[in-house]
């Protein structure tokens, strides 16, 4: 099975991800190895921990177009932001500085892990009337929604996404995410899963990682959505 990663810190120097070259290129080689056939370099947007990464994102995923030419001429590379949600964001998108997946409509959207439910609620909403198509990053990792997946079900009924991932499944983020991981999975509140890799030690971008558990509850052709159909569904600004 190949797989479609919607969420990486891949691009070395921009982020809180690959720190060099040469872990940028580990880091793909490995995305590659574990089935990975396509990625969405998704470096943070939140310019009060990293400054505004829109130039720096840019150069380096040309440097790594370059070199996944010469490597791995069947991997497709496309360029995002993860954007860190704050007040000043709408400014950034509306000039382009903060970047959809893709130049879709959808955009990948980061909480701090203790946001507030009415928060993370307000926020959503507000990137809704502006015309996009949120998808919410790592969504089992936020205490907030605990008891809220009545929230979420409405959040995807009014055109919001829901990203997971990967290697919550086997508990890399804790009991609690791995737990909030089924739940979403069991009640089909997942369109898109994602590695979220930032390394090769700790989080290292392995996409297979949730294959077994999401075999207990989906069907084939519902994994195949998961990990491949939807993310290049959305890449290619469709609808799932």
């Amino acid at each position: 099975m190949a797989f479609f990663d919607i969420h990486t810190h891949i691009l070395c120097g921009v982020d809180d991800g690959a720190r060099t070259e040469e872990e940028m290129h580990g880091m793909l080689r490995a995305a590659y190895e574990d089935g990975t056939r396509a990625i969405c370099l998704t470096p943070h947007y939140s310019p009060y921990l990293f400054g505004d990464t829109s130039a720096s994102s840019e150069r380096a995923f040309e440097r790594l177009r370059i070199y996944a030419e010469e490597e791995y001429p069947d991997l497709e590379l496309y360029l995002g932001h993860e954007l860190g949600y704050h007040e000043s964001c709408v400014q950034a998108l509306n000039d382009g500085r903060c970047r959809t997946l893709g130049g879709s409509r959808y955009l990948l959207v980061d909480f701090p892990a203790g946001v507030g439910f009415f928060e993370l609620r307000s926020a959503m909403d507000r990137l809704l009337r502006m015309g996009y198509c949120p998808v919410l990053a790592h969504a089992e990792r936020y205490r907030a929604l605990g008891h809220r997946l009545g929230w979420v079900r409405e959040f995807v009924e009014n055109g919001g996404l829901v990203q997971l991932n990967a290697t919550s499944a086997v508990g890399a983020f804790g009991g609690f995410s791995k737990r909030q991981w089924v739940k979403f999975v069991k009640q089909r509140l997942v369109h898109v899963i994602g590695s979220d890799g930032h390394n090769l030690d700790s989080r290292p971008p392995k996409m297979s990682a949730c294959l077994p558990m999401l075999e207990k509850y989906c069907t084939p052709e519902e994994i195949g959505s998961l990990m491949w159909k939807n993310a290049q569904t959305l890449l290619h600004n469709g609808r799932i």
